[in-house]
């Protein structure tokens, strides 16, 4: 099952891409994700709970980062991921592009999704899963918005000056405290349950 979707980062390429790839960083913005563990350099464990309609569904696994070219601005994920309930598994290869879009970015994702099990029951609607998958991005999209301010002022009691000047490149606020996702509102629960999926 192939999974298209996109959305459109605040900040320039070199900058979105630089954020994109702190794997610790980004995790808190994705609805329903937690990181559990640095496993590697590129590689992580972590949690991820989906609803499909009365389903509640909870992966658990590893994704890698199995390739990145910082010039033309692209990433693969490969990750693998059972339900912690026994009732199926889900493994997805997902590509992140980069692309300046006046003046932001905008980034499109390509998720190469193979489910099994009940689960594969759960989401054998193509179009349920491409639904949930787009309104997670949706939602990750709008708390990376929050996460990352256009502009960057160090409180001058914090940096010992009288003022301070906007930074020219944007600066990670504080992540949202609430990353739960509820009704049928995913990377992607089915796609981040893809991206956090376990071996």
């Amino acid at each position: 099952m192939r999974l298209n979707n996109s959305f459109t980062v605040p900040a320039t390429p070199e900058a979105a891409w630089n954020v994109l790839l702190d794997v610790p960083r980004i995790a808190p913005c994705m609805p329903g994700a937690e990181l559990t563990e640095v496993v590697g350099e590129h590689t992580y464990k972590g949690n991820a709970k989906l609803r499909v309609g009365p389903v509640n569904l909870t992966f658990s696994g590893e994704a890698k980062i199995t390739e990145m070219d910082a010039t033309a601005r692209r990433a693969t994920v490969h990750a693998k991921g059972n339900d912690t309930k026994g009732r199926g598994a889900a493994e997805a290869d997902v590509v992140f592009a980069l692309f300046e879009d006046s003046g932001q970015t905008r980034v499109d994702i390509t998720t190469e999704l193979n489910l099994t099990g009940s689960v594969a029951q759960y989401g054998r609607a193509s179009g349920l899963i491409d639904a949930i998958a787009g309104q997670i991005i949706s939602d990750f999209a709008k708390n990376l918005e929050a996460e990352i301010g256009t502009d960057s002022v160090v409180p001058p009691e914090v940096a010992g000056e009288t003022s301070a000047e906007p930074a020219s490149q944007p600066a990670i606020q504080a992540a949202p405290s609430d990353n739960s996702i509820s009704g049928i509102s995913l990377f992607f629960r089915a796609v981040w349950a893809m991206i956090c999926g376990k071996r």
